[in-house]
């Protein structure tokens, strides 16, 4: 694939001058343009920018990426000024990424209900032990992604 000093230079040869003349067309130094492409460097964006600009007629995707037609035309034909029709890419890393943090949602989503529903059922519990007297009782809680065991001492003095 080439790069975009030799579609830069395609345009010139295209437009028939010489890199210089493109160079003072967008306001370029002398050699700004001719330096990159001899010493193979790069060059600021605002010159591509400036080409863009000063010759709407070429497709910037096209300078950019070296993809799609070099000039834009008209779907009828005629030469036209106008924006690329956008290129849509099915991404199958991308769904597959999605997918995985969905399924983790999912799964956490689950935990958190498990333990939510295990915390109302502790507290019912608690509840009912209040009403007996004093208690101390050790609970332990897994969690269930990292395989954790965390125990919580509950202690609670009946009201009298």
């Amino acid at each position: 694939m080439s790069s975009i000093l030799a579609r830069i230079q395609e345009i010139a040869a295209n437009e028939g001058i010489t890199i210089t003349a493109l160079e003072r067309k967008i306001g370029a130094s002398k050699g700004v343009l001719s330096r990159a492409i001899t010493n193979g460097t790069d060059i600021q964006t605002k010159w591509i920018q400036n080409i863009v600009e000063n010759y709407p007629q070429y497709s910037p995707a096209w300078l950019l990426t070296g993809i799609g037609p070099m000039i834009l035309k008209e779907k009828y034909g005629r030469d036209l000024v106008s924006e690329p029709e956008p290129t849509y890419t099915y991404n199958r890393k991308n769904d597959l990424d999605n997918s995985l943090i969905y399924r983790m949602y999912k799964e956490k989503e689950e935990e958190n209900k498990e333990l939510l529903k295990e915390i109302g059922r502790l507290e019912e519990r608690l509840k009912n032990n209040e009403s007996s007297g004093p208690i101390a009782k050790d609970v332990s809680i897994e969690n269930s992604s990292s395989k954790k065991r965390t125990a919580i001492s509950v202690s609670a003095q009946s009201k009298k």
